[in-house]
């Protein structure tokens, strides 16, 4: 079993379309790669894969890893290796890809019930013909087994609501149940994928401590450090992440924790840990944390 890393990128990705500052400047003068919005697949060539959240950035993720490439094995010419998608919260950034995935391809869509509900309410999902598409609610503490010799649990994270609900759900960090994370258990690994983290509480730290891998929300190295670089008047805090830098945030609160591999992902383009020279990057190197890229593997 395998879990790859479509896409390390926050919202936007590296480099924004729009923005020559930040990180974004190295990738347009070609110093350092690309890399597209946040997506994992968790899964194996024999028994197929698992995409938790639909990155606008889909279509050039599957494309980008072969192991998602449609199939030419007598199944029909329509034959993605892809058996379900779990979307965790209903950002913009984490279902706009499920649009790529419209043209009459069998898969499972799990996710929360709000969530579920805020895409039901937009009629641009419709095109996810349920004659294919099934959808199957995944609420916290619920556990599945979407392909065999992989379990997953969704579980609740501090964060806030969707950017486009905010006037009408409030914007106030906390637990609304519309941010989750995932736990992946398979072959005797476990895996955390949190890519939205507001605070650690008790009980994630509790979670944390158990699992052997753990993809993390690396949104922001320092609270306003978009504000530092005239990007934008958003902190990390306003925008639902706890900064790398802080001092309650991952470095501190996590550094006993025995776990193989720390990982962040859903790096913004605002964030100094792209910059492989930086102090910031060392400091994360120092206290054992690596930063995700497109295509990384980790083998479960």
């Amino acid at each position: 079993m395998e879990l790859i890393v479509l896409g390390s990128a926050a919202g936007g990705g590296l480099p924004q379309w729009n923005c020559a500052g930040g990180q974004s400047k190295s990738v347009w003068a070609n110093e350092r790669p690309p890399q597209t919005q946040a997506s994992v697949a968790i899964g194996s060539l024999r028994d197929g894969y698992v995409v938790i959240n639909a990155s606008p950035d889909l279509r050039q993720q599957i494309i980008a890893t072969p192991q998602l490439h449609p199939k030419s094995d007598g199944a029909g010419p329509r034959n993605s290796p892809i058996k379900a998608v779990i979307v965790t919260n209903a950002d913009v950034d984490n279902v706009a890809g499920l649009l790529n995935l419209r043209e009459k391809q069998e898969f499972r869509l799990y996710g929360p019930e709000k969530v579920l509900n805020i895409l039901e309410d937009n009629n641009i999902f419709a095109v996810l013909d349920p004659a294919f598409v099934s959808q199957q609610s995944l609420e916290a503490d619920q556990i599945i087994s979407p392909i065999p010799d992989l379990t997953i649990e969704l579980f609740n994270v501090p964060g806030k609501a969707p950017l486009y609900l905010e006037d009408s759900l409030g914007i106030e960090s906390g637990d609304l149940g519309f941010t989750s994370g995932i736990e992946i258990q398979t072959n005797g690994s476990s895996a955390l994928i949190i890519s939205s983290c507001a605070h650690l509480n008790d009980a994630l730290k509790e979670r944390i401590a158990r699992v052997d891998y753990l993809l993390f929300d690396g949104t922001v190295f320092y609270d306003d450090e978009m504000r530092r670089l005239g990007l934008g008047d958003k902190t990390g805090t306003r925008m639902g992440h706890l900064a790398i830098s802080d001092e309650f945030g991952p470095i501190n609160e996590l550094a006993d924790y025995p776990l193989k591999r720390k990982i962040f992902f859903h790096i913004n383009n605002s964030n100094p840990i792209w910059d492989k020279t930086s102090n910031e990057f060392a400091s994360i190197q120092k206290a054992g944390w690596e930063i995700s890229h497109d295509g990384m593997v980790i083998r479960l």
